[in-house]
């Protein structure tokens, strides 16, 4: 089997049987597995309530451990997306790192459940200087915890959308079709299980205990691979024949080598005897990497774009615990408000397909309406809507919370959780534009053969910015420290003391100067684009 080449087989490692394997059958069973996971993901939205409420641990320090679980899950999703393509094959990786999300979950449960795994209960909202924060051992067994969910839940994120268009054949136009719907399918069954999550879990973990809570989403995850692999018999499961990545970092190492082509050459004349094939092998590898030198500056552009958005969902729904949560006799976590702008999505997404999209092609000329780089810059400039809502909303909770005397405790500020909707509405058409964007822009410029690097690379970056926002938010929080031993914009966890409404105009005018950047670096693309078309075009004509 040569590099790159697509070999499907069954479960018992024979060649598979289009009637029997693969199609719609096959992938009823993903549909269920991603939309549990789905579920269960949702509801870590409220993690950081987790952290301040049983672990005590301060405002940085919460949204530095959530920016680093974000970003260890998004980086393991890439690590998967490498493994499954050049190792072993992607159910293989499903369930023997499937697992690790459920024993992450149990030891998340076993912490909130024993008394002696974290800090002596304290009402922290009201006494936020009298509350011991989680260290040592316990803390350890914290990260330990994160960090096992995190390698399952980067696996599944990465495999179950890559196994279920396995099931399909890109040779077969009707199967090709099918390939699409699947996808569609499936974004929605990721949609429809983050709110029942945003709903049921979230109202749970806050209100009858963090152990129950986890406890359930261990118990919904196993339950969800258990039904996946059930389907087991019926999987097409390609086998691993390298990835896209292997074959570009060749290409950067041998051209380190001042004898780079003749290199190439000897080592495929020796191993083949072929010398159209060491030409085909060279020159596809270095057009690979060409295309991505190409694109590296957009990737950087997205890496700072995507920066603020961990910090700004976050500290969003932490600022959401000071506020009021009631509506009726109903107390509603601050997480639980994301489903009001997913559950929007899902009933807008076909208006957008047949109505929208229909307009703005007519308009741009462009068969999706906008092209990908303009998706990345729309979900930009909602990125900066965002942290301007958010600036305006907590300069007036704070303003609240003074007047009525309530700095002194980290809650009761008498503002509905409500004002909180429109910029989780914003981060949300962020999430999907920009972080989308990104994979379509890689689908519609690479070569085929890097296609299904697609994913990989933007997960990367996201997690990339993911750990970068720890850095970022720590660094903000110590320069604005005064001399005279005053506390910076965040210090401790009393959110009525902050200066929260200044952090957010910063993530504002970096997401800002970010957008600035990524147009001129997107300009420059599509100009360079333009130039090579014009090129091809004119060298065609003069053939003819």
């Amino acid at each position: 089997m040569e590099e790159g080449e697509e070999v499907y087989v069954d479960w018992r490692g024979n060649a598979v049987d289009e009637r029997r394997h693969g199609g719609i059958r096959a992938t009823v069973f993903l549909y269920v597995l991603f939309m549990i996971r789905s579920c269960s993901n949702s509801s870590n939205f409220s993690m950081v309530a987790y952290l301040h409420g049983m672990l005590h641990l301060d405002i940085v320090t919460s949204s530095t451990v959530i920016s680093y679980l974000v970003g260890t899950v998004m980086i393991s999703a890439a690590a998967m997306n490498f493994i499954s393509d050049a190792c072993i094959k992607r159910t293989t990786a499903i369930f023997v790192f499937g697992p690790c999300v459920v024993l992450g979950y149990m030891l998340l449960a076993l912490q909130a459940h024993f008394p002696s795994l974290h800090p002596e209960i304290c009402a922290i909202d009201k006494e936020p200087n009298n509350c011991e924060a989680a260290q040592g051992w316990n803390l350890t067994l914290l990260y330990l915890s994160l960090l096992i969910f995190a390698i399952g839940e980067g696996c599944m994120r990465a495999c179950i959308p890559s196994l279920g268009g396995d099931q399909f054949s890109n040779s077969d136009p009707k199967k090709s079709q099918l390939q699409s719907m699947f996808l569609t399918r499936l974004k929605f069954t990721n949609s429809l299980g983050a709110i029942i999550g945003l709903a049921f879990l979230v109202w749970i973990e806050n209100n009858l205990g963090w152990d129950i809570g986890f406890m359930m989403c261990a118990l919904i995850v196993l339950v969800g691979l258990l039904v996946a692999a059930s389907g087991y018999p019926f999987y097409r499961m390609q086998k691993p024949s390298g990835s896209p990545l292997t074959r570009t970092l060749q290409v950067l190492i041998i051209s380190s080598n001042k004898k780079a082509v003749a290199n190439v050459d000897v080592i495929e004349l020796q191993e083949t005897n072929t010398q159209d094939h060491v030409f085909k092998f060279g020159t596809n590898q270095a057009d690979e990497t060409k295309v991505l030198i190409q694109m590296l500056p957009v990737f950087i552009s997205c890496f700072l774009v995507y920066l603020p958005f961990t910090l700004l969902m976050t500290l969003s729904i932490q600022v959401g615990r000071a506020m009021d949560k009631g509506a009726g006799v109903i107390q509603i976590p601050s997480a639980s408000l994301i489903a009001i702008p997913t559950t929007f999505h899902v009933l807008m997404q076909p208006c957008y397909s047949r109505i929208l999209t229909i307009l703005l092609r007519r308009t741009t000329g462009h068969e999706h309406g906008v092209t990908p780089l303009q998706r990345i810059g729309a979900g930009s400039i909602c990125g900066i809507a965002a942290a301007c809502v958010a600036t305006l909303v907590e300069a007036r909770r704070l303003n609240v919370a003074k007047q009525q005397g309530l700095t002194s405790i980290g809650t009761g500020v008498p503002m509905s959780i409500f004002w909180l909707v429109i910029q989780f509405f914003l981060l949300s058409i962020m999430d999907i534009a920009s972080f989308g964007g990104l994979i379509e822009f890689i689908e519609s410029e690479a070569p085929s053969t890097m296609k299904p690097i697609a994913p990989a690379v933007q997960s990367c970056i996201a997690g990339l910015a993911a750990w970068s926002c720890s850095g970022f938010i720590q660094l903000v929080n110590r320069m604005t420290r005064s001399g005279n031993g005053g506390g910076g914009w965040l210090d401790g966890t009393n959110f009525n003391k902050t200066r929260l409404d200044h952090f957010f105009l910063l993530l504002g005018a970096f997401e800002l100067l970010a957008l600035i950047n990524y147009t001129f670096w997107a300009r420059r693309y599509a100009r360079k684009l333009r130039r090579i078309s014009t090129v091809e075009t004119h060298e065609d004509d003069t053939r003819h």
